[in-house]
């Protein structure tokens, strides 16, 4: 795919961040796609399996590095494509932005494994090989689906994995610190498990414990900064979107260490960071040892949500969970927004076909993209003046039609 790198001079009229082409090969039920695309709303319609969703995916895997929807990646490779000597799947995209335009692809290769077929991926950014961490960030998207009605009452991964999806969009240092710092837990786990089985010497943890430590110093102050942001973020369009009657708001909940919390977190420097979480480690050798696992850490991270100071977790009804999910997405738009001075891409899975038509007025106008991408069964749920101003796509068995 061609690409273009033009920067545009100090005080040019800055255009609408948005997609200008999207190309899927061999991707999911995609063997062949060649879209373009203009700002504004995309609204791609038609039944469940059809691959509505999969051109959602697409995009957020060029803005992330990774899906949600899936363990292995060898799943992202089409099923039809699996049987040829190199399996592989590709993705790639050019986005307008502000200063310049950026082409991102992604590739999927595919090997003969054990249990299946296993797969890497391997980046490039405007035709020069990158790492993951070095490649994302470079489209902003924010995806919302109906799975993210999770992040109020599901497990902590999933609320760990919605603050890394932002942030590793917003500080490139922080998806490498980020990428470190899992291979580095696996690493001590490794060794713990060792030390539990042949009692060995529980020094052997102390270089570990100093890679772990430098990693998470980064990890910590990152999170605690950016959800002290995101609150007021999330408050302000949870408001609007509930008409001010209920107030909101996320705080993070470090796993750092006795008396750290996350106010404690942004005030203390680096170097102090690095040596308390070094030394709690040390503290929790032997309860680490027997576990065989990194029981303190980043890994174990949460969040907590209020809706009028009540536990969203045990007090929100359905409605309320939708809302506080919606006002997180919007939330994490706003704050990449205000960090990478650009509009992230908006992507909305589906998930107003289940609002009336009030709530789906209300989240349209809190959205504040240059670019929304919307999923729907039915454009019968969208009011006809909505529709008549979308670029509307029909989309059937990986193919989209233009309607």
């Amino acid at each position: 795919m061609a690409h273009s790198r033009a920067r545009r001079p100090a005080g040019w009229y800055k255009p609408p961040v948005h997609l200008t082409s999207l190309m899927l090969a061999s991707f999911r039920n995609y063997s062949r796609l060649d879209l373009a695309a203009g700002p504004g709303v995309i609204l791609l319609l038609g039944q469940n399996a059809q691959g509505k969703t999969n051109v959602l995916e697409a995009i957020a895997l060029l803005a992330t590095g990774r899906s949600e929807r899936t363990e292995s990646d060898a799943d992202l490779i089409a099923w039809g494509a699996r049987d040829v000597p190199q399996p592989f799947a590709r993705v790639a995209g050019t986005a307008q932005r502000a200063a310049d335009d950026v082409t991102v692809e992604l590739t999927v290769v595919g090997r003969p494994g054990a249990r299946g077929l296993v797969a890497s991926k391997r980046f490039k950014v405007n035709g020069i090989a990158r790492r993951a961490a070095d490649a994302t960030g470079n489209i902003l998207a924010v995806l919302f689906t109906t799975d993210d009605m999770d992040l109020v009452k599901g497990a902590p991964a999933g609320r760990r994995r919605f603050v890394d999806t932002m942030l590793v969009q917003a500080d490139r240092a922080y998806a490498r610190a980020l990428s470190r710092y899992g291979k580095v837990v696996t690493q001590r786990n490794a060794l713990l498990k060792q030390l539990h089985e042949r009692h060995g010497d529980p020094e052997e943890l102390t270089y570990w414990d100093a890679e772990l430590a430098a990693e998470a110093a980064t990890i910590v102050s990152a999170r605690a900064q950016a959800l002290a942001r995101l609150s007021d973020d999330a408050g302000a369009v949870h408001a609007a979107l509930a008409s001010g009657r209920e107030a909101f708001a996320v705080s993070y909940a470090p796993r750092f260490g006795e008396g750290w919390d996350a106010a404690r977190i942004v005030a203390a420097a680096p170097d102090e960071l690095r040596e308390a979480f070094a030394a709690k480690l040390h503290s929790a050798r032997a309860r680490d040892i027997a576990a065989g696992i990194t029981l303190s850490g980043p890994h174990r991270d949460d969040l907590e949500m209020t809706i009028d100071g009540e536990p969203a977790a045990s007090a929100a009804s359905r409605g309320q969970q939708r809302t506080a999910a919606l006002a997180l997405r919007l939330g994490e738009a706003r704050y990449l927004h205000a960090v990478r001075r650009e509009r992230p891409l908006l992507l909305l899975d589906d998930v107003l076909s289940e609002l009336d038509e009030d709530r789906r007025a209300a989240v349209l106008a809190a959205t504040e993209a240059d670019q929304t991408w919307i999923t729907s069964p039915d454009p019968d749920r969208f009011a006809p003046e909505f529709v008549a101003k979308a670029q509307v796509y029909r989309v059937q068995r990986g193919t989209l039609s233009r309607m």
